[in-house]
């Protein structure tokens, strides 16, 4: 049977694994929108870290940076970012924890709006995250699409493969929400190290026999058009200290606050959770990174050469023209398992963000009234659906490099809620003014410098955005004050909480538990 067809077959079985593995928790988490929106905050520190690490690697990771190292440089892998990226989810995630189990709050939106006492400002924070999601998820689908066109040698339409992934992400959210995810999440967890391995493994015994990965570091360096990407980011693979510096911002610093990484802080089951993910989740970037950077600067220029044209696209014609069958079907499936891991995760922060804090919130808790639970899981669901032919719009024009849409649009739109959530947590000065004036002068600058004018001096327009939404923050903060409650409500008592070294107490879970019964009135 032709190879081609095996790979169809294959990926059809996984897809249809996929989608049955969200749709067997349908009723489970139709009852509550904690179980279908945070897993019930109970999920493991095994399954927390997977979860966490395979949502913030995505498409981008597998296909987009090794393209992009061939292209820019080995210096490219500072999007990253490793132990600082990981440190901050330990350092931000364990009080908004805290706070989630407090008071209940399981979305970004949630924690702004209550410390910044602003409903407006929570608004608007709601209706940023949800646009700018649309295109990291349109990365994932478009990954996906040209993989599959690449590795079927045609056989799959690029349409007709989006449409796919598209489908088997929607019904596996819609059915099982955070459990559904964070549990397939986790078997990607394994599968993506086990592919990055073996592809590693399977090229350097195929293609450099006689010196391994030393053989193939020679190659490049002997080769003058390809001695570049052994260098800095740059052009021509020039040292660029700004560039780094942008990149990892926008790749590592700014991924706290991406809305589904930002989710994960409130889903873990208990404190041990921070303290098996202060070492490991820095441990897992910095091995995932390295096997991504190895096939990126070393592996694949040292086989395909220089000039390689279609860079998007050396992943796959790496594993396609270049490797058997069994590679190219495990590198599709790899793919796969890191895009629809970022875009169900996504998805699930935009329906969640979508149906409790614009439509819950808007529509009944400021007039008062009640709603069931199962209603918010519904129009969660139907906002899914939604979220989805919008994303597909996006896909369909495909206007850039598939690193452009999580680099260029998305995460410096999301990180602009980064100055307001740090001072939130740590600043008893942070107040409501502080936070719309700077989280609205870092949009401006980000959309002028984005879409209108050049950044100057060589920085990017998320470094100048951050920039000016800090300064803005802190100026107007000092000289506007802040309720004493609110300080006291959210950073003195979880100060208490942290230096008691206590669990939360029996009381907070009761009151959860009160919310959840409210809800399912």
């Amino acid at each position: 049977m032709n190879a081609s067809i095996l790979i169809i077959v294959g990926i059809l079985i996984y897809a249809g694994f996929l989608i049955f593995h969200g749709l067997i928790s349908f009723k489970s988490t139709s009852k509550s929108s904690e179980a279908f929106f945070t897993a019930d905050r109970g999920v493991n520190p095994f399954v927390l870290l997977a979860t966490t690490a395979i949502s913030v690697f995505s498409a981008l990771a597998f296909y987009g940076v090794p393209a992009a190292i061939y292209r820019e440089g080995i210096g490219y892998f500072s999007n990253t970012g490793g132990m600082i990226a990981g440190l901050l989810f330990v350092i931000l995630g364990y009080r908004l924890w805290i706070l989630g189990k407090e008071y209940g709050f399981s979305t970004p939106v949630d924690y702004l709006r209550a410390r910044y006492y602003s409903e407006g400002f929570g608004l608007l924070v709601a209706v940023v995250l949800i646009l700018f999601i649309i295109p990291y998820v349109a990365m994932q689908l478009i990954a996906i699409g040209d993989a599959a066109v690449v590795t079927t040698k045609g056989l799959v339409p690029y349409v007709l493969a989006v449409a796919l992934a598209t489908v088997v992400v929607s019904l596996h959210i819609i059915g099982g929400g955070m459990k559904s995810v964070a549990g397939m999440d986790t078997f990607h967890f394994i599968l993506g190290i086990g592919t990055l391995i073996t592809l590693i493994t399977y090229f350097t015994l195929t293609y450099f026999p006689d010196g391994g990965l030393a053989q193939a570091v020679d190659i490049i360096k002997n080769d003058p058009n390809l001695a570049g990407i052994l260098s800095h980011p740059g052009p021509n693979g020039t040292f660029n200290w700004k560039g780094t510096l942008s990149n990892a911002l926008t790749g590592a610093v700014a991924t706290v606050v991406w809305p589904h990484i930002f989710m994960r802080t409130f889903i873990a089951a208990s404190k041990d959770n921070f303290r098996t993910m202060s070492w490991s989740l820095p441990i897992a970037y910095v091995v995932i990174y390295f096997f991504i950077v190895v096939i990126g600067a070393i592996i694949a220029p040292a086989i395909v050469g220089p000039n390689f044209a279609d860079t998007d696209n050396i992943m796959s014609v790496l594993s396609t023209e270049y490797a058997p069958p069994f590679i190219s079907f495990i590198s599709l499936l790899c793919l796969f398992a890191f895009g629809v891991s970022t875009a169900d995760s996504m998805l699930l922060s935009a329906s969640a963000i979508g149906s409790r804090d614009i439509y819950l919130r808007h529509a009944y808790e400021l007039k008062g009234k009640q709603i069931d639970s199962k209603r918010v899981v519904y129009f969660g669901r139907i906002l899914l659906v939604i979220l989805m032919f919008l994303t597909i719009i996006v896909v369909a024009i495909k206007p850039a490099y598939i690193v452009d849409y999580a680099y260029k649009l998305s995460s410096p739109f999301f990180a602009q809620i980064l100055p307001a959530t740090i001072f939130g947590l740590f600043w008893k000065r942070g107040t409501k003014e502080g936070a719309i004036v700077g989280t609205v002068a870092g949009l401006i600058v980000t959309t002028i410098f984005t879409f209108f004018i050049t950044p100057p001096l060589g920085f990017s327009a998320l470094v100048w955005a951050l920039l000016v939404n800090t300064v803005a923050f802190v100026g107007v903060s000092l000289v506007t004050k802040v309720p004493v409650e609110v300080v006291n409500k959210y950073i003195i008592r979880i100060d208490s909480i942290i230096n008691s070294g206590t669990e939360i107490n029996s009381a907070v879970d009761a009151s959860i538990s009160e919310l959840n019964q409210k809800e399912n009135l």
